[in-house]
């Protein structure tokens, strides 16, 4: 353990000290959660990192310490900045003190402001370029490295600070442990697939906008492609929507097989492509299973859909869910905070992918409702909501709400099927895919019905502190990509 004390009273010539650490300063204990995560980064990327954060391991005489390294050790002062923090004296003094050194090694942006939450900047720093953690901490760590790193700040490897980062960071955790543990993803497999994909073409000719008119008003997943469209569904079904007056006709039948590894080169369709269609196809599909589940559907900023359940369709009853050899129990899909006078709802969006087999990932997400029906706000109102109060909904808890979710969906059944147009069916395999390990940590976990008193606790608290992780659903086992 280096001697911080020494350290801090030996640097008599402070221009013989090389500036290379990483200083933040931030609100004590109200940011120890985000310092203590960000600190552990920037020390695994090879920053020297102090932090406030360390004056709980106790001893030395910590102002001096920490003055210390800002006057001489610092070469940028990130400032943790919210509505809390910017008021807090002790905060205050280390901008003032962060400021005079920038000033006497003249660098202008010595100091960093990092926005955690909207703020009134303190006219210390309202001139200072800051970065954005509030739309989310992995973005505002990746624009801070690109700041550190246009700054020139050197990485030096294991810093003499990384023991006391580890030593925090693990002094409330548990030891890992050989033992067999089953988690489940949030993978859904594809059981089956239709046999056959079908290209159609219209048969009497069609402009170009009607054309789209049709295909978009389609019922039954279509995929356009040149003067027609793709689509699993049989030409008696596609019939009873377009009618007599859209006659179609099939110009071409690929196996689906076929089509995801060679494409279609006769239609001037390549493997990418063809994978892409795939992939529209099968998301209209599951969008509309839930739509007809009589799900309420909201847009989410990447274009997905996320669906969600009125409270008069499921009531405010758990719902029981069962994996094999895995987690079991019920789980509320509706809840009602009667302190916030409102309801949280569950909901689901996915994403098919073809790698490294054929399944559809799922996130889980939170809508809230004044009424059970009509949502709350605007979406920077829920956003706020969703990050205040699910804050400690732990990655167990999200992943019980993913299973009642779907066992409510398909009834219980083992498989979900999709109806994508007369005879043409996907099916899905629940429960989720499912992964043996062999080691687990130390201790056991809470089943659903022993957390159930604490989360509701967690709900109806009326709290506007920030979020002590960075995603509402962190539950994914493996990364893929298309």
């Amino acid at each position: 353990m280096p001697d911080l004390a020494s350290e801090a009273v030996a640097a008599d010539k402070p221009q013989d000290v090389i500036r290379e650490s990483i200083f933040i300063s931030h609100a004590t204990p109200e940011d120890n959660a985000f310092t203590l995560w960000l600190g552990n980064r920037l020390d695994a990327m090879g920053y020297d990192v102090w932090a406030d954060i360390f004056r709980l391991k106790g001893g030395d005489n910590w102002e001096v310490i920490l003055e210390h390294a800002i006057r001489n050790l610092a070469a940028k002062v990130l400032v943790v900045s919210n509505p809390v923090s910017v008021t807090k004296q002790g905060v205050r003094n280390e901008i003032s003190i962060a400021l005079a050194t920038g000033k006497g090694i003249k660098d202008d942006s010595f100091v960093i402001p990092l926005r955690t939450a909207e703020y009134e900047s303190s006219y210390q720093i309202v001139h200072a370029q800051r970065v954005d953690f509030g739309g989310g901490w992995a973005q505002g760590l990746r624009d801070l490295l690109e700041t550190l790193d246009a700054a020139g700040i050197p990485r030096r490897g294991v810093s003499e600070r990384s023991q006391i980062w580890r030593e925090i960071s693990q002094r409330d955790g548990r030891n890992v442990v050989e033992t067999s543990e089953r988690l489940v993803s949030n993978w859904l497999r594809v059981k089956a697939l239709p046999r056959d994909l079908r290209i159609y073409d219209f048969a009497g000719g069609i402009s170009i906008g009607a054309k789209d008119r049709a295909i978009e008003s389609c019922s039954l997943p279509l995929v356009p492609r040149g003067r027609g469209f793709l689509s699993f569904a049989s030409p008696p079904a596609l019939h009873e929507h377009f009618g007599d007056d859209l006659p179609i006709s099939i110009t071409g039948m690929v196996e689906t097989e076929e089509f995801l590894t060679r494409g279609a080169p006769g239609y001037r369709i390549d493997v990418s492509d063809a994978r892409r269609h795939l992939v529209d196809l099968m998301r209209k599909g599951f969008d509309r299973r839930l739509e007809h589940a009589r799900l309420r559907s909201t847009e989410m900023a990447n274009g997905r859909h996320m669906w969600w359940p009125e409270r008069d369709l499921v009531g405010l009853e758990k719902k029981a869910f069962a994996c094999n050899e895995g987690p079991s129990g019920r789980r509320h899909l509706v809840g009602q905070s009667k302190a916030r006078n409102l309801f949280w709802h569950y909901g689901l969006s996915m994403w098919p992918a073809t790698t490294p087999f054929i399944h559809f990932r799922l996130s889980g997400h939170v809508i809230f409702t004044v009424d059970g029906r009509s949502t709350v706000g605007d979406a920077s109102r829920m956003h706020k909501m969703r990050r205040t109060m699910c804050k400690s909904w732990r990655n167990d808890r999200w992943r019980d709400l993913m299973l009642a979710y779907l066992a409510w969906v398909a009834g219980d059944a083992s498989e979900l099927s999709i109806d994508m147009g007369g005879d043409a069916v996907i099916k899905l395999e629940l429960p989720p895919v499912q992964f043996d390990v062999p080691f687990g940590l130390e201790g056991e976990t809470p089943t659903a019905e022993e957390q159930d008193d604490e989360e509701t606790r967690d709900i109806l608290a009326s709290s506007d502190e920030e979020p002590d992780f960075e995603d509402e659903n962190d539950a994914d086992i493996l990364e893929d990509e298309d």
